[in-house]
């Protein structure tokens, strides 16, 4: 019988670093998919208030700049809104944290609301 001694720790020392990496990799899947998640929120809050009869692109930006401290997020920039006749777009940009090596992310989501349109009784 022949004993191959050190062939343990060897194995352990190949092995962990790996099983380490893939640990760390899946985290950072997760940590990306909460920050696109955010994001997604921020865009489509900020686009709703945006839309608003009494809104507008201040109102847009103040509740996106709220909303991405409100949520703990990291921004990537400033939230950029558009406001033509006809709808309000709002693009967000925020910064994945980095938990594995490597792995530098942002998140850009973008939202589309349609404006409410004020039409008085007289009108209808």
């Amino acid at each position: 019988m022949k004993v191959d001694k050190g062939e343990t720790v060897t194995q352990v020392l190949l092995g962990v670093p790996v099983v380490f990496s893939l640990l760390l990799m899946a985290i950072q899947g997760a940590v990306f998919f909460h920050t696109a998640n955010i994001a997604s929120v921020v865009a489509a809050q900020s686009a709703a208030a945006g839309a608003a009869v009494d809104g507008g692109l201040l109102p847009a930006l103040d509740t996106a700049a709220k909303a991405i401290a409100d949520l703990s997020g990291q921004s990537f920039g400033a939230p950029e809104a558009v406001i033509t006749n006809d709808e309000v777009v709002v693009t967000v940009r925020l910064r994945v944290p980095q938990v594995a090596p490597f792995f530098s992310f942002t998140v850009t989501r973008v939202a589309h609301e349609p404006r409410e349109r004020y039409i008085s009784e007289v009108d209808r």
